[in-house]
């Protein structure tokens, strides 16, 4: 029997793989890989929640692998953490988690820093394989 002060839960099914910034709040389970909508705005729950961890030798190759060519180049432009991160809208402290490769760089983050840093996407691929 549910006590007479709990909030009531939202009973609408909300559609496969999402679920709403409520339901989370009121203590619903997150689906892994899940994605949040709240305002119009989707947010990655794995990475809100800090988480995202590869679980795969191949992924967590690859992302070491982006970061150094992006530690590379930005030592080769004489830029530092901060203003890099400046550059493209994330602190560096964010910069430096993908340089080490904890965190998976975006899509639209990875062409925001190619472009910061004068090289193509596929610059950042070079030699991965």
């Amino acid at each position: 029997m549910v006590p007479h002060h709990a909030p009531a839960l939202n009973r609408a099914r909300p559609r496969f793989g999402f679920v709403s910034a409520q339901a989370l709040r009121l203590g619903a389970p997150a689906p892994r890989g899940a994605t949040l909508i709240d305002d119009g705005r989707q947010i990655d729950l794995e990475e809100a929640t800090g988480r995202f961890r590869p679980n795969e030798a191949a992924e967590l190759k690859m992302h070491r692998h982006i970061g150094r060519r992006l530690r590379q180049k930005r030592q080769e432009r004489g830029l530092s953490l901060p203003a890099l991160g400046k550059r493209v809208g994330r602190c560096g402290q964010q910069i430096q988690k993908y340089e080490i490769g904890r965190d998976a760089i975006k899509a639209a983050t990875l062409f925001q820093l190619a472009d910061a840093l004068g090289v193509p996407m596929a610059w950042f691929f070079e030699g991965l394989m």
